[in-house]
């Protein structure tokens, strides 16, 4: 097998899936539309992160997660990396290790420009399915940030995954990459913008998220 390659993957239906968590504060309804209940001085409203908000916002997939699992709380993968299960594998499916080779489909944003979405294979079909990336872990062949991502995860799951600078986009030479020439410019000029680098912006401009569906672990 190919260290790197796209490979069509079984086709999937895709519809719009949202946890079932709410994010806003809770609003209770008054009597009078005229009357406002009054505010607690001490009482400080709670707001979620924005990267909390990101790991939570709904996914472009099938809708097949319960619940449960969608009120699981983002958590630390390692190096930096934060992830939540969305969907959960198949039972008996295998589990990724390091030194697995793996095909999987990704949705890649930006933390910046407001979650810019820069790659997305199940947008980018080819006859119909999306085109799928193998490598594998521990090589070096995509960012660390999706290899410590990918751990763990068993076949058919769907987990999203937040990546900081340390481990996302190092050179323009690291996988996976837009395959539009506009969406890549777009993504270089984001995230090694020397003026805004040197502004201090670095931890925001490189930060990425992918979305990562396991189709299948290569032993």
């Amino acid at each position: 097998m190919t260290r790197w390659e796209r490979r069509p993957a079984p086709h999937i239906m895709i519809e719009s899936y949202r946890p079932a968590v709410s994010l806003a504060p809770t609003v209770r309804p008054t009597r009078c539309a005229c009357v406002r209940p009054a505010a607690s001085a001490s009482a400080k409203p709670s707001r979620p992160s924005r990267r909390n908000v990101l790991l939570l916002a709904p996914v472009l997939h099938t809708g097949l997660a319960s619940a449960e699992e969608a009120r699981q709380p983002p958590r630390d993968l390692g190096e930096g990396v934060r992830g939540v299960d969305l969907i959960p594998g198949r039972v008996n499916g295998a589990v990724v290790k390091e030194g697995d080779a793996v095909v999987v489909n990704l949705k890649g944003r930006l933390f910046a420009k407001q979650g810019w979405v820069f790659s997305d294979d199940w947008a980018e079909t080819r006859d119909g399915l999306p085109q799928s990336h193998t490598f594998t872990v521990g090589a070096g062949e995509v960012i660390r940030g999706l290899e410590v991502g990918v751990l763990g995860m068993q076949e058919g799951g769907v987990r999203r995954v937040v990546c900081p600078p340390n481990v996302s986009y190092q050179t323009k030479d690291q996988q996976p990459v837009p395959r539009d020439f506009s969406n890549r410019q777009r993504l270089y000029t984001t995230i090694f913008n020397p003026t805004r680098l040197a502004n201090g912006e670095g931890d925001t401009l490189s930060t990425v998220i992918f979305d990562i569906e396991l189709v299948r672990v290569a032993r």
